[in-house]
């Protein structure tokens, strides 16, 4: 009965929570294109490719609720908009805490309220069974699934309300680190249009400076229980992973806020030796990398090192299908981009880890992501794909 479902694809953001705002998108445009192209290239077509919303910086157990009725609004038509007409057979993609929150869906119950305490609810999904049964495929991007140490960083602390001398030390440090960064215009206007709309203004900004609820979560010791749960039965081979490893900076690095977030998620992260599937030399794997980065000379990948935001052994659930040599937000399509005819920049990218990704990584990104979510749809309908 599933495989004959129509599927649909829809990709899930992290921090924030926000599909677009304003012309600003969490997903670069050209990531929903490039991934629609690559499942038409391979015979699967008419395929929606969806960038949906979520609760932002709510806990992780909100932010499920939040997407589960998000998917569950999109298969609803109302009056003059059929939206997407009825059930579907989804296909979760999701960027860093949407990765958590898609891998999360293949589990046999729901998040409790307290995650600390009693990290799955007992009885199962109840009203979300049957969507939760169609999501057919997750693959997460740069997800803390074992929880990341920028959750106990300077940053973390001070909005948990703990303001150390240390902390304000810290914090003065890269608030000069950001005032010193080049086209740092462009990178506020995108950082401003993950804020909700006037009306939500006043709770977004309690819920990040009191609550604090998602830093509690990405815990590594909190996150570690939550992904430490087994996936439900028939659920092992729908999950994927991609991770991301950026090069260790220097302390000369030209953009000291990158620098900053690395030492932060380095060493505020533990040993990382109790992580299941996480070799460190599973991510050096020359097969694992994409095409264009095989013949990089990188030092291998050691313990603790990061994207800038999460430490890469944490974010393997799954079958991993891709290591990526780039920051946390280049795989999102946030990269450094210049035109080839004047050297203009089009695009400064939020971060500068020294990656060199380029469109030439980007699009390898796509195709594996892509090949594998077509492989998923034609299993469930006993279809065969092709390249184009």
């Amino acid at each position: 009965m599933l495989g004959v479902l129509p599927p649909a694809v829809a990709l899930v953001p992290g921090f924030f929570g926000f599909d677009h705002r304003g012309e600003m998108t969490y997903f670069a445009d050209r990531f929903v294109a490039g991934l629609r192209s690559v499942l038409e290239a391979r015979g699967i077509s008419h395929v929606p490719v969806l960038a949906v919303s979520t609760l932002g910086i709510g806990s992780l157990r909100r932010r499920q609720t939040d997407l589960l009725a998000e998917l569950r609004a999109l298969e609803s038509p109302s009056p003059g908009k059929p939206k997407l007409g009825g059930p579907r057979a989804w296909h979760l993609v999701g960027h860093s805490t949407g990765g958590v929150d898609a891998a999360l869906l293949l589990r046999e119950s729901p998040l409790e309220a307290e995650a600390s305490r009693s990290p799955v609810r007992a009885g199962g999904w109840g009203e979300w069974a049957e969507l939760v049964e169609r999501v057919r495929s997750v693959i997460s991007i740069s997800a803390p699934h074992f929880g990341t140490g920028l959750a106990e960083s300077p940053l973390a602390r001070f909005a948990a309300g703990h303001p150390s001398p240390l902390v304000l030390r810290d914090l003065a440090k890269v608030t000069l680190d950001l005032a010193r960064r080049d086209d740092l215009e462009s990178r506020i206007r995108f950082a401003l249009s993950a804020a909700p709309g006037i009306s939500k203004m006043p709770f977004f900004w309690a819920q990040m400076l009191l609550m604090n609820q998602l830093a509690e979560d990405l815990r590594p010791a909190v996150s570690s229980a939550l992904s430490a749960q087994p996936l439900r039965a028939g659920a092992e081979q729908r999950m994927f992973s991609v991770a991301t490893v950026a090069p260790r900076p220097a302390a000369a690095h030209p953009d000291k806020l990158f620098r900053d977030l690395w030492h932060w998620t380095h060493d505020g992260s533990v040993a990382c030796a109790g992580v299941p599937h996480a070799p460190a030399a599973l991510l050096d794997d020359p097969a694992l990398r994409l095409p264009s980065q095989r013949e990089l000379a990188l030092p291998k990948v050691a313990e603790g090192d990061s994207d800038g935001v999460v430490t890469s052994q944490r974010q393997i659930l799954g079958e991993l299908i891709a290591v990526v040599i780039g920051d946390h937000v280049d795989v999102l399509g946030r990269y450094r981009r210049s035109s080839l005819i004047d050297d203009k920049i089009i695009d400064p990218g939020l971060l500068t880890s020294g990656a060199e990704f380029g469109d030439d990584e980007f699009f390898g990104l796509l195709l594996r992501i892509g090949e594998r979510i077509a492989q998923s749809i034609a299993a469930d309908a006993g279809i065969s794909t092709h390249s184009g």
